[in-house]
């Protein structure tokens, strides 16, 4: 258990040491610029399909199911804007390409997702 534990404490220590080093190398006009062009992108990816779900609440035997894909392409929705919000990132300071992003990437999606997640169970367990 205490192996587990101290991975776990690692682990963390090593994304926050990767997320201080990307922040010390980026400025703030790049950052609001990924930003916003990771929520564009992004935004642009989910909306097609969302727009088919919610159009298919017509159907009310599948309206739970059709609400828990919704909530599902939420949760996938917050890894897609990390990655476009690290892919932009990385166009606009060359620094950063060598530093490996996937581990701040994936933890902060990871938590959004699971807040998502939660917030989705309470939607629906409220609503239905």
């Amino acid at each position: 258990m205490n192996a587990l534990i101290d991975k776990v404490f690692k682990f963390f220590h090593r994304f926050s040491k990767l997320v201080k080093l990307i922040d010390s190398k980026t400025t703030m006009k790049y950052v609001v610029r990924s930003v916003f062009g990771a929520l564009l992108i992004s935004l642009l990816i989910v909306l097609l399909p969302a727009l088919v779900m919610i159009n298919m609440f017509i159907y009310t035997k599948l309206t739970f199911l059709i609400s828990i894909f919704l909530v599902m392409l939420i949760m996938g929705w917050s890894f897609l804007y990390y990655y476009f919000y690290y892919k932009l990132l990385k166009n606009y300071h060359p620094a950063i390409r060598e530093i490996n992003t996937k581990i701040p990437q994936l933890t902060e999606s990871v938590f959004v997702a699971i807040f998502f997640l939660v917030l989705g169970i309470v939607v629906l367990s409220v609503v239905f």
